[in-house]
């Protein structure tokens, strides 16, 4: 960033139909209109992304998924992915302002969900998103719902604050206390005997990934939840025991506005209402 008593340099933007680039003094990042997301970004000339980002649903399921696990399949939601139907962008003194009307699809299914998203970088490359999310509600609750982020795996040192140190969810944190915690991704990881959704911060104000000299920040207008890990929910969904488990290139984050409650369904009851993720409507910064 440039000293405080200076502004930073005027924003580039370079478009065509397919991609916005929006280039400052140390970073590059590229938007795709197809989608609504960032395709790419650089910064001092090394990439932050090692995939695009993503609209991101889905959660391997749980032990306590195991029968809405069939509804979620139905609704195609591992496969669902974002589209942009329109995407504009302006330039103004405070910098670049991009909207995107989107819709959340998936194979031989209607809409999932319509998202109207704002996306505002800064001169200095602060990226500020607004999302505001109408669910069709003949789909069941959500899984999750927030973006999914493939970094560099350089990226392996996470401090945030929230509920920590241990895995934590809407209905299983009592055994985690707020604070600041530091840990490597790999220490996030929780080794169930079959692989499934672990390792979530539950009702966070921050998270900070540490690698190669290059740190990012995400934080929530309202507490948040995110995931760090070296293993991708399509890996953790497919294996059937941990000794399978492959890790990938890349550090994985996850950004969500909420998950799923994780309940008790594969022998008591179904999950309770006050933590099912069902709302028809709800807005994510």
């Amino acid at each position: 960033l440039p000293p405080d008593d200076q502004d930073p340099p005027a924003l580039d933007v370079q478009a065509d139909e397919r991609f916005i680039t929006i280039s400052g003094a140390s970073f590059e990042y590229v938007l795709d209109r197809t989608d609504g997301l960032f395709k790419t970004m650089n910064v001092g000339g090394e990439p932050l992304l090692t995939r695009p980002m993503e609209v991101n649903i889905w959660r391997a399921p749980t032990d306590n998924d195991m029968y809405i696990k069939a509804k979620w399949y139905l609704a195609q939601y591992p496969h669902a992915r974002a589209r942009a139907y329109d995407t504009e962008y302006s330039v103004g003194p405070d910098g670049v302002t991009i909207t995107s009307s989107m819709g959340l699809l998936a194979p031989a299914v209607q809409r999932i969900a319509a998202l109207e998203t704002v996306w505002h970088v800064s001169p200095a490359g602060a990226v500020h998103v607004d999302m505001t999310v109408r669910k069709d509600p003949e789909f069941p609750m959500f899984p999750r719902f927030g973006l999914r982020l493939f970094l560099d795996g350089a990226f392996d040192q996470v401090t945030y604050y929230g509920l920590g140190p241990h895995e934590s969810y809407p209905d299983k944190h009592r055994a985690s206390s707020h604070g600041r915690y530091s840990s490597s991704v790999p220490e996030l990881h929780v080794d169930y005997l079959r692989p499934q959704e672990n390792g979530s911060h539950y009702d966070c104000d921050y998270v900070q990934l540490d690698g190669a000299g290059i740190k990012l920040t995400a934080v929530g207008a309202k507490p948040f939840c995110f995931n760090a890990s070296h293993y991708t929910q399509e890996e953790l969904t497919e294996k059937e025991h941990n000794y399978e488990l492959h890790p990938c290139d890349s550090t994985v984050l996850c950004l969500d506005y909420a998950q799923n409650g994780i309940g008790s369904a594969s022998c008591g009851p179904r999950l309770a209402e006050q933590y099912r993720l069902d709302d028809a409507s709800f807005d994510f910064s």
